[in-house]
């Protein structure tokens, strides 16, 4: 019953944050205004997304600091219009694309510089989030739902407890958690599971968690002062930097960070909230902030996955609507320069 209250919390909680927008002004086309916009338009007839005009990317380059970010958009051979605009996410093994929308995991591979579709993963419930290791395995989690493995399109494994899990890229271990605190690190065997509890004590609300080679990343509220910060742990669960952690008009503030990436030259943030995309050194040192349309030509997306390809680049999914608003499309781009 706890985690069912914590759930529905959090759940308005994001949906609130959602209508914050660039410079933490609320945006109210997207909370109460939306709501009120539709009543207007509710005798108005529906477009059918199949009628409207795609979204078309293009690429860009933007400097920031002493880096030059290059981004290209990767098409998807049919448009992939989606409900749920907080729920996209992408996972990378050589060649094949899976992305997670409406709940369902679908497999692209990469042809001739688009995504066509090969097939959708047999699942039973939906699902939140993915992840892929150096294996070629791919992790689904989600809470209430099985931790679900698969290899090849096949599931391998399946098991009952953990909840929204972020996965080591070696595979083999990760992170269960939900939304406070206290979290577990879980250990997968051959066919077993097996878990250890871990209270971060940094963090009081947890908005994300995502781990990469040498550091697990903590996105949430900030006991100290309840600002939004990015926590830095080493693979032993020890602190070694905060990012972010300013109060509001500070270059460095943040409003909701959906994941983290690591590069040689430091971490990229992706700021879903403030739609915007942010870069430290590797020492925490501050480099500096880029807007969306600067980098992806959108107009407000939600920024909500990025991961790391073995070649240095980063492919990043988010959300936009269309501009005749026929439809809301998941889309990708290539990061490179970072």
């Amino acid at each position: 019953m706890k985690k069912w209250i914590v759930f529905l919390l959090a759940f308005c909680l994001l949906f609130g944050l959602a209508g914050c927008g660039k410079g933490g002004e609320v945006i109210d086309e997207d909370v109460d205004g939306e709501e009120e916009e539709i009543a207007e338009d509710a005798d108005e007839e529906e477009v059918d997304p199949s009628e409207g005009e795609p979204y078309v990317g293009d690429s860009f380059s933007k400097m920031v600091g002493s880096y030059n970010i290059n981004t290209e958009w990767i098409p998807f051979a049919e448009p992939l219009v989606v409900d749920d605009i907080f729920g996209g996410y992408v996972a990378v093994s050589d060649n094949v694309y899976y992305v997670l929308a409406d709940g369902l995991i679908k497999q692209y591979k990469l042809e001739g510089g688009s995504l066509v579709h090969e097939k959708d993963l047999p699942l039973e419930k939906e699902y939140k989030n993915i992840h892929t290791d150096e294996k070629g395995t791919l992790y689904a989690s989600a809470f209430m739902a099985d931790f679900v493995g698969f290899r090849d399109g096949e599931q391998i494994f399946a098991h009952y407890g953990p909840d929204e899990v972020a996965m080591h890229p070696s595979g083999g271990w990760g992170v269960s958690w939900f939304s406070g605190p206290d979290v577990e690190v879980i250990t997968l065997g051959d066919g077993t599971i097996e878990s250890e509890d871990w209270n971060i004590a940094e963090v009081s609300t947890i908005r994300h968690m995502n781990i990469g080679e040498n550091h697990i990343f903590v996105s949430g509220s900030s006991v100290a002062n309840e600002e939004q910060a990015v926590f830095v742990y080493d693979l032993k669960k020890k602190l070694q930097l905060t990012l972010g952690d300013k109060e509001f008009g500070d270059p460095e503030s943040l409003g909701s960070v959906t994941v983290v990436i690591e590069t040689n030259n430091g971490f990229m943030a992706f700021d879903g909230n403030y739609r915007e995309v942010l870069l430290w050194k590797s020492d925490g040192t501050f480099i500096g902030r880029i807007d969306d349309e600067d980098l992806f030509g959108t107009k407000y997306p939600w920024m909500s996955t990025a991961v790391l390809l073995p070649d240095g680049s980063i492919v990043a999914g988010m959300t936009e609507k269309r501009a005749d608003e026929s439809a809301v499309e998941f889309i990708l781009y290539r990061l490179t320069g970072f």
